[in-house]
């Protein structure tokens, strides 16, 4: 019994991770530019404890940030992509593949320090790409970062909020901490391989994705669930690219971004929720445009045909 509760848990997790809609904010959690208040902002020698980073290449910063328990390396083809002609700062979030856990919440965790990262490596206009989870902070970061930070967002088939009640929230954490050593690998499976049509790209990963921390999963679903920035999409001044899997949810995502002032949505034909898996060379492309649109800085650089 114990064993069908959880694969209904995850299954729920799957679907819920992959929606935006509006949530139940968590006080407090919205709105604030702490991580850019004191005296040691700036200190060079800063490193962060929310996350990891694997840095290559040279030119223009670009960070990428993966999704709920996913390893950094799956932007891999994308960075190859980029080779040379840009900076790349690809982060593996606390708590996953196989990465030390910290106390919750990680997603504001990951945002302040970020903020304090770019800060004391001097990488401001850099642009940030994340997907899921990666996206919901992305959102964040847009919306409550000093001006002059970024140089764009680029979000990944995610919302800034989750459609769950607290009573789901709970649900679904219990589920992930509880889960057994012989449970979790195959519920990693199960869940993460229904969310790509190229169920063999994902197999490199499954491994990694399932020496995550169970608690760590489960809290960061959590604090997704509780923490909702939907009504601040506004305050995202700099360019925003939506790149958004081929499926049902494409009208609530569209709509969700509209009040952003420079954005852009583009759906990628054929792709599920790993849309840089399904469509590398399509995602790739997209990317590359925004890239191209952005070096200037800030400012209108949307295209009205894919909105």
């Amino acid at each position: 019994m114990r064993s069908a509760v959880l694969a209904v848990a995850l299954a729920i997790t799957g679907l819920v991770v992959a929606c935006g809609g509006k949530a139940h904010p968590e006080a407090g959690t919205t709105g604030d530019n702490d991580a850019d208040d004191g005296p040691f902002v700036n200190k060079a020698d800063f490193e962060p404890t929310a996350f990891t980073v694997e840095v290559s290449g040279k030119g223009r910063p670009v960070i990428f940030i993966p999704g709920l328990g996913c390893p950094g390396d799956m932007w891999s083809e994308t960075v190859e992509h980029l080779g040379e002609r840009y900076e790349s700062h690809v982060l593996t979030l606390a708590g996953f593949a196989g990465n030390k856990p910290i106390k919750p919440p990680l997603a504001a965790q990951v945002r302040k320090q970020l903020i304090r990262y770019i800060r004391s490596r001097k990488l401001e206009g850099a642009i940030v790409v994340g997907h899921s989870m990666g996206g919901f902070i992305a959102y964040w970061l847009g919306e409550t970062a000093p001006a002059d930070l970024l140089g764009g967002i680029v979000v990944v088939d995610a919302g800034p909020g989750l459609d769950a009640d607290a009573e789901e929230a709970r649900l679904l954490r219990n589920a992930w901490a509880q889960a057994g050593d012989d449970e979790l690998p195959v519920q990693v499976r199960t869940i993460y391989s229904s969310m790509t049509a190229k169920p063999k790209k994902m197999e490199p990963f499954l491994g990694e994705i399932a020496k995550s921390d169970r608690q760590a999963i489960g809290d960061a679903i959590y604090e997704m669930v509780k923490t909702d920035v939907t009504d601040e999409v506004e305050k995202i001044k700099v360019p925003a690219l939506i790149v958004l899997a081929d499926g049902g949810l494409q009208d609530r995502y569209k709509k969700v971004v509209e009040p952003i002032p420079h954005h852009e949505v583009v759906v990628m034909r054929g792709t599920k929720h790993f849309v840089f898996l399904d469509d590398q060379d399509g995602f790739n492309t997209v990317l590359d445009k925004f890239l191209r649109r952005t070096s200037g800085g800030h400012g209108d650089d949307s295209d009205d045909d894919d909105k």
